[in-house]
Parts: C-alpha cells; structure tokens; sequence
C-alpha cells in the first residue's frame, strides 16, 4: 500500500490531489509528488531541479520537465498515467498545469510540517447499489436500475454519480438522496469522488486479477487472518459485497492498469 502525506491549505485541496494521483491526472488545486510507495500532497510548488523540455504524446501535458534521461523520464511518466508505480529512482511532481520528472533522491520531504493523510469520509458509507438506493429513499428498484443505465447527458445522473461494478452498478448516496428524496438541501460533492474507492468483488477481482471466490471470501472475514478484510474495508449491500481500492491493494498488491483504467474512464 501506499503511504500518504498531507501538508495542504485545506481537506478539499488534500482530496483533489490525491483524486488526481488516483486518476492520472495534474491536480486543479496544489501539488503532488509521488516516489516509490510515498505520495505526498501539497499545497505549494515543491523545490524543483531544473529539467529540460521532453515531449510525450499521451495524457494532460505535451511536454514534460525531467532532469532524468528522456526514455526513462518517458517510462516514469506512462507509469503515473496508468496508476502503475514509478520505477526505481525516480520521482513525479504534478501541479500548475505542469508535470516533472526527477531522481528520487533529489527530493526531501519536510516529515516534520506533514500528516498521515486519510481521508474524512467513509467511501463505503457514501456508495450504494441500486437495491440499497431503492430501500433507502423509497424508490423502485427496477427504476433505480434505470437511470444509472441512463446515466449521461439526457439522464438523471451524470457520469460522475454512477459506475457499472461487476453484477451491479454503483451511484454516490448523495445523488440517489437528492433524486429519490428530493431535499432541497442538497449537499455538495467531494472533491474526490467515492466512487473512485468502491469496488464490487466481482469487478475487483478482474481488475485485480483474483479469483472472485477468493476476493469474495477476504470480503467476508473467511480464510487465514492476513487474507481477511477488516471493518472498514468491506461492507455487504444485500448478496453483493462492496470493498474499498486501500483493501484490494493491501491483500493482492498493483491492480492491472488498463483494468483499472477501463473502470475508472467516466471519473477522470
């Protein structure tokens, strides 16, 4: 598992850098560094070297500063986009519309001014099925199950508000509340998405590249205790078990990256 950092303004910017680091992508607000099994999420630019201009043809930039030769500045940078680790030695900084490669041992983060990073909601507890949507605010089920296939630019969700996982789909409980219960307070999203964090076992599993028997089992406490998800980890949602991005990593390690990149397209 990765270990996080925070040295942030505010708990929204902490989310939207680690939404990026998780996406691919160059944070909105603040900066991130990523190394080896570190991230650390910042509020200001982070002391640099000077690198030169290298030119990618993939992902948010055209153009990437490395001070690493540029084939291995090229490998690290399609690592960051497919959620791949970084190779060995080498270090990403991604802010200010600008990505940068250099070597690892170029960068000191300040421990002393950071904090363990975790984040201030439950992802779990934000994400239901359609079944559970249903049952919660009184709605059909069947009719739940529809507008998550709906989902998009006539539907009543948008593409950021559901995700098909495996058996079932899956849609954030503040747009299942707000369209089956109709609260005029409407609450605001996350700045990171939950639905980034969710997964079913089944789609876990193949995104993983697991027996779905045996993520199934991890998810209901079966097997030797080093195999076992904990509370926190998994949550049953009727037959369907929901089990967190922090848990599959920890039990299975990396998770294939054009898997992963596959599920997560409508969140980047």
């Amino acid at each position: 598992m990765i270990r996080i950092y925070s040295h942030t303004e505010n708990e929204g910017q902490s989310q939207i850098c680690y939404g990026a680091y998780l996406t691919g992508a160059i944070p909105k607000e603040g900066w991130l560094v990523t190394e080896g099994a570190h991230l650390y999420l910042l509020s200001q630019r982070p002391p640099l070297p000077e690198g030169e201009g290298v030119p990618v043809s993939q992902g948010p930039v055209d153009f990437i500063s490395s001070s690493l030769p540029p084939e291995k500045a090229k490998a690290a940078y399609h690592a960051y986009l497919s959620g791949r680790r970084l190779p060995a030695g080498s270090a990403l900084a991604a802010g200010e519309g600008m990505i940068s490669i250099f070597p690892a041992s170029s960068y000191a983060p300040d421990l002393g001014e950071m904090e363990i990073y975790r984040l201030p909601f439950d992802p779990l507890e934000e994400v239901v099925t359609p079944k559970e949507a249903a049952d919660l605010y009184g709605a059909d089920a069947k009719r739940v199950q529809a507008d998550c296939e709906g989902a998009g630019e006539n539907g009543i969700f948008s593409l950021s508000e559901v995700r098909h996982s495996g058996n079932t789909w899956l849609l954030l409980r503040r747009a299942a509340e707000r369209v089956y219960r109709g609260s005029a307070a409407e609450k605001p999203p996350f700045a990171l998405n939950p639905l980034l964090l969710v997964f079913s076992t089944v789609e876990a599993a193949r995104i993983w590249n697991r027996d779905s028997g045996t993520v199934r089992s991890a998810a209901a406490g079966a097997g030797h205790a080093s195999a076992r998800m904990t509370e926190g980890e998994r949550r049953k949602s009727g037959r369907t078990w929901l089990v967190t991005r922090d848990a599959m990593d920890r039990l299975f390690g990396q998770a294939l990256p054009a898997a992963m990149k596959e599920a997560m397209k409508w969140l980047r």
